[in-house]
């Protein structure tokens, strides 16, 4: 579900504010990464040599800032270096604008050199730990207002890790896990809750 001026994405909040800024609060369990999708014909393996490209420059560029420091540089370069389309080549490139950088995919099929777009995007996490002598509550959230990233690997129960750079501001690249759906689990006396909120769009990035 888009927000019909956008790609199509997932739209699970449909609140105004705008920052281009965005913010970490909190660090995450690396999931474990699964492996890319097997797929025959030209085109598919091409773009599978795409994403082993994109992603192996993102990880290469671990501590550094790249471009100007903006989210957008290093989702741009990584593409070019790849000889792949970037932003600009879909439409205009503003600082306030929803970029495409590909084919839209699913979350069911995302897989590592995908990218991701945000808009508004918020996960709050919930940890409640019950013993015999007392209830603790842990609240965090992390928000991503306007912000591209690229996936690094896909884990269970919609988390994504992924480099991406400013976020915090100023940042260099680094890798997070963020979440993409709700969960709860639980494991022994500890329950932890996810919930999404905002819009994002995953792109299958394409072959200039």
């Amino acid at each position: 579900m888009g927000n019909g001026k956008a790609p199509a994405g997932i739209d699970l909040d449909t609140s105004e504010p705008i920052d281009d800024g965005t913010s970490a609060r909190i660090g995450s369990p690396t999931p474990g990464p699964v492996g890319l999708d097997t797929r025959s014909g030209d085109a598919k393996a091409s773009a599978a040599s795409i994403g082993d490209q994109v992603v192996g420059y993102a990880r290469r560029q671990s501590g550094s800032r790249i471009g100007k420091g903006q989210c957008f540089d290093l989702a741009d370069t990584a593409l070019r270096g790849a000889k792949a389309k970037s932003a600009a080549d879909y439409g205009k490139v503003s600082p306030n604008a929803d970029y495409k950088w590909g084919t839209p995919v699913t979350l069911t099929t995302l897989r590592p050199g995908d990218i991701v777009q945000f808009r508004n995007y918020v996960y709050e996490q919930v940890v409640v730990t019950k013993t015999d002598k007392a209830t603790t509550t842990d609240e965090v959230d992390v928000d991503r207002p306007h912000h591209t990233a690229i996936v690094e690997s896909v884990g269970e129960d919609g988390a994504v890790t992924v480099f991406e750079q400013n976020a915090p501001e100023g940042s260099a690249v680094t890798q997070t896990v963020l979440y993409f759906k709700d969960s709860t689990t639980t494991s022994g006396k500890r329950t932890t809750t996810i919930k999404v909120k905002g819009t994002f769009w995953f792109f299958r990035p394409e072959a200039d």
